[in-house]
């Protein structure tokens, strides 16, 4: 079969043919979702994109380095192990996914019935959900640790969620002074803080477990029921 050619190589100018030549194919924007909080490792990626296998995700990551999307690193670790990241270039793409993501709640067929998120997929979907300077009715600092319980052998990321006035931020790490901790399934946080299932049920069923203030965290979840009644996250 010979190589498909791109709508470049067609003779087609415009910058969103360029765009879909870049990050068109099938897994390019998952890959790019799971690296958008920080460097991860193949074996990271290869755990976390449901689906892909091995080979297809060596030339996924291939192309996305040669397009300017991503790059090698290194883990500031004992190993110094090997890892992928976005450039600046293509942390980019955050603000094309949260167009994308908002735009897929009008699908018909969408939620997707028996949706699963990572515990980063759940995590970018917050930060895609989030209004442009929230209010704060006081100041919060919200630790995460997530599990994917599809694939509880990936371990445990960390998040913190840092909320004071008009200010909220939602990256990848440790909180140094959390008001309230929650731990548990990525997929059971993504539907309580989306208002599809209730916490009292997540904590009854054993997929979640709240430590400390829970006015803080109620603070935290009817911010993003205010802004997401009926929806369900856009980056499952």
């Amino acid at each position: 079969m010979p190589p498909k050619k791109t709508y470049g190589e067609l003779g087609d100018a415009c910058a969103t043919a360029h765009a879909l030549d870049v990050i068109g194919d099938r897994w390019s924007l998952i890959v790019v979702r799971e690296l958008m909080l920080g460097p991860r490792r193949f074996a990271d990626l290869q755990s976390a994109v449901v689906g892909i296998t091995p080979a297809v995700l060596t030339e996924r990551l291939r192309r996305l380095a040669e397009s300017g999307v991503v790059e090698q690193a290194t883990l500031d670790d004992l190993g110094r192990t090997r890892a992928y990241r976005l450039t600046s270039w293509g942390r980019g793409l955050e603000d094309v996914m949260a167009a994308l993501g908002r735009w897929a709640h009008g699908s018909p067929g969408f939620p997707v019935a028996g949706g699963s998120m990572t515990p980063d997929g759940a995590v970018v979907a917050m930060r895609t959900m989030t209004p442009a300077a929230p209010r704060a009715p006081r100041s919060v600092e919200l630790g995460l640790r997530l599990v994917d319980a599809r694939r509880p052998a990936a371990g445990v990321r960390r998040y913190r969620l840092r909320w004071r006035r008009r200010s909220l931020e939602l990256v990848e790490g440790i909180p140094e002074r959390p008001d309230v901790i929650v731990t548990g399934d990525s997929t059971a946080w993504t539907e309580v803080v989306f208002g599809m299932t209730q916490l009292a049920a997540a904590e009854h069923h054993g997929q979640l477990a709240v430590d400390g203030d829970r006015d803080a965290l109620a603070a935290v979840l009817d911010l993003y029921r205010s802004v997401s009644v009926g929806l369900v996250p856009a980056t499952a």
